[in-house]
């Protein structure tokens, strides 16, 4: 089965929470629209929003402290690494019950191809995935921009092997924050599984192949009020087509 995982910062760590569940309801109308039914999709969190959510969504709620004091999204790369690394980590622990083959990661405001499962599970499972060309959209434009090197980017961009990536058999279940950190090597956990920059360098170092998914694949969102890193996106110039909603539920709000 294909698991895509994604988290939720901090209640504290965000301007509105109310929004933060606006944009994830969107986010997984458009992950769940798949044209293939073999997948499931985990939220860990520590707080579940009031949404709506599709049969194929599980919520994992953590009691993890709230990485930064600061009461904004913009709390620095180091607390964002090791909260999204720990709640990755349980998500990963908690989807073993699913026997999963493949893992894509991916930002709670972002938009994804209706097409990934689909063509992940016709490959070699072998091979991890990473998303060379997507969109970039700022909130509230009427147009998109391309992007190259998507994956340089953005966290929605990367798909694994489940065997590939690094668990450890000491953890089970619900895991712990500090379990997590005890049983997982501390720069794996927040500059592999907390950040995405590094981890197809990281894992083809170790002999493993990546491969660029054929076809854009994902839409990068900014400028919504709740980017962690507060960037904008540059003004597009690709008009948002019916085929492009179609493909990724794209209906921001």
């Amino acid at each position: 089965m294909f698991i895509f995982i994604t988290s939720l910062k901090h209640p504290k760590n965000c301007n509105s929470y109310e929004r933060v569940g606006e944009l994830l309801e969107n986010t997984l109308q458009s992950v769940c629209h798949q044209t293939s039914d073999n997948f499931r999709v985990l939220v860990v969190c520590n707080k579940v929003p009031g949404i709506s959510i599709n049969q194929n969504v599980e919520f994992l709620e953590v009691d993890f402290p709230a990485p930064s004091n600061l009461t904004h999204p913009q709390t620095g790369m180091e607390a964002i690494r090791i909260d999204r690394g720990c709640k990755y980590m349980a998500a990963l622990v908690y989807a073993r019950r699913y026997k999963p083959s493949s893992v894509m990661f991916f930002d709670a405001d972002d938009y994804n191809s209706k097409k990934i499962v689909e063509h992940v599970d016709s490959q070699p499972v072998s091979c991890g995935w990473y998303v060379e060309n997507g969109y970039q959209y700022q909130s509230g434009d009427t147009h998109l921009s391309s992007l190259s090197k998507f994956h340089k980017h953005c966290g929605t961009s990367l798909i694994y092997p489940y065997d590939m990536l690094d668990i450890s058999d000491k953890l089970a279940g619900e895991s712990s924050m500090s379990s997590i950190q005890s049983h997982t090597d501390e720069k794996y956990l927040t500059n592999i599984i907390g950040s995405h920059r590094a981890a197809v360098i990281y894992h083809q170092a170790k002999g493993f192949t990546f491969n660029a998914m054929p076809f854009s694949a994902a839409i990068w969102m900014l400028g919504n009020g709740e980017n962690h890193s507060g960037k904008k996106g540059i003004p597009g110039n690709i008009p948002i087509t019916d085929k492009i909603r179609d493909e990724f539920s794209f209906y921001p709000v």
